[in-house]
């Protein structure tokens, strides 16, 4: 047995109501393929969101996906005829070191890697990693995740890396756009709920404005605050929220989205409504998002990460009873109903390295353990499942997987959110501080923008 049995954890559990969606179905079919013993080395990195955490490929022991991830990797060393060694508790920057050694030295170690991006990007790059789309089916988007996903796996000509989308409730990304909500707070403020925005499509700036005005109020000579956020990613989210993203194709030119006209104006918008307009309804502490402010109460909504809502047993969805999600309000210039999030790196990016002992054997493996599993082959499927399991409401579990193939990359290791940084931690006109930094995003557009466009260009079309 390569991977131990674990503590059991017991989620908390709710109810949610079935609604219909037409998605692609997946069933889990071996092929005939022998690979003779292959014995595949599979570093696989908990990320900084689970260390020390036991886990079964990344999930919490004792629930469904944790079970069928333990049985798919039982049933493919069977069917295929190979053994998986999985190097369950190195972290990413461990993972790459060993990795990075490896290649030097031309000496082999991983067949497989699931680390953050953080790291792999490095190698996406410099050429330490194997191309993949001509070796799986990288445009089945449901199961190995979107282009604006995976953009930092694409470079050139290629792609270099794959998510398992089909597992959601696994991509701990550095997400940053999910709104948790105390539901509890907001009844006792006789407040509709807020998911109703959703549903009516009027979840905007405007009436984020009113929220965090209406949801500020003296609890017995305390003052408890509308919202806590982190300030840049405030800015950052203000940005996605407006339809823009980083890497956009504007008049036949790459742009980087903070110089169009819809960029301009989220980065303004987001300096009046952080630093004056809701200035008094923002929660006085812009240090990183944590639940910890949402859990004890001081504020009725916080701007957090996907781990902090579920990525392990100290995420919010284990210490409070009455939790909502929403996506970050929608500007003038999103298409309504479209939102859009962003994440600074991606957990549990998957590649094979170039010192590969099989190519064609590790890939195939790849595929087979990130096929849906058992009773969960829809996205309808892991949303019951995830409002059942995790959730207290099947819109959350579609918010917050909507949040993840939304996400657009925000280049944070390469310096692409300065100027967004400091529209909200400076009170000067937007128009000085994007002139003060257009050289900088005119290099980033050149050492990096372009390159990820070209990739996306040449593995999925325009």
């Amino acid at each position: 047995m390569l991977i131990p049995l674990f503590i059991i954890y017991t989620l908390i559990s709710s109810c949610a109501a079935h609604q219909e969606e037409i998605v692609p179905e997946y069933t889990f079919i071996a092929d005939d393929s022998d690979l003779g013993g292959l014995a595949v080395n599979w570093g696989f990195s908990m990320s900084r969101y689970m260390n020390n955490v036991e886990n079964i490929f990344g999930f919490i022991p004792g629930t469904t996906f944790a079970d069928q991830a333990f049985d798919r990797l039982k049933q493919i060393q069977s069917d295929y005829n190979c053994s998986i060694g999985v190097d369950n508790n190195s972290n990413s920057t461990i993972i790459g070191d060993r990795m990075q050694a490896s290649l030097v030295s031309g000496s082999h170690l991983y067949d497989i890697v699931t680390c953050d991006t953080s790291i792999l990007r490095n190698f996406s790059r410099s050429g330490g990693l194997t191309g993949l789309s001509d070796l799986i089916d990288v445009k089945n988007t449901e199961k190995y995740g979107t282009p604006k996903m995976l953009e930092l796996m694409l470079w050139d000509d290629d792609l270099y890396g794959v998510v398992p989308f089909a597992w959601p409730n696994l991509l701990y990304s550095t997400t940053y756009s999910i709104i948790a909500v105390n539901e509890t707070l907001v009844s006792h403020l006789a407040m509709p709920d807020p998911r109703e925005y959703l549903d009516s499509l009027t979840w905007t700036w405007d009436k984020f404005e009113e929220v965090l005005a209406a949801y500020t109020f003296n609890d017995s000579g305390r003052t408890v605050y509308g919202m806590h956020c982190h300030d840049a990613d405030f800015a950052v989210n203000m940005l996605y929220s407006n339809g823009v993203s980083y890497t956009m194709y504007e008049n036949g030119e790459i742009k980087c989205g903070i110089y169009t006209e819809a960029g301009r104006r989220a980065l303004a918008r987001a300096q009046d409504i952080y630093d004056f307009t809701c200035k008094d309804y923002i929660y006085p502490d812009a240090s990183t998002n944590t639940g910890t402010y949402l859990i004890n109460g001081d504020v009725v909504m916080s701007v957090l990460d996907n781990v902090d809502v579920i990525g392990t047993t100290d995420a919010i969805m284990f210490h409070m009873d009455n939790v909502g999600i929403l996506p970050f309000p929608q500007g003038p210039d999103a298409v309504p109903g479209q939102y859009s999030s962003g994440y600074s790196q991606m957990a549990y990016t998957t590649s094979v390295p170039i010192n590969n002992a099989d190519v064609d054997g590790s890939v195939a493996i790849l595929a087979a353990m990130f096929e849906p599993f058992e009773g969960l082959e829809t996205k309808d499927d892991i949303a019951e499942y995830m409002a059942d399991q995790i959730f207290f409401d099947k819109r959350d579990a579609e918010v917050f997987i909507n949040t993840v193939k939304n996400a657009n990359y925000g280049y944070f290791w390469e310096g692409g959110r300065d100027a967004v940084s400091a529209a909200v931690r400076s009170f000067d006109a937007v128009s000085s501080i994007l002139e003060r930094y257009e050289e900088q995003y005119d290099k980033l557009i050149e050492d990096y923008l372009s390159h990820h466009y070209a990739g996306r260009l040449a593995v999925y079309g325009e």
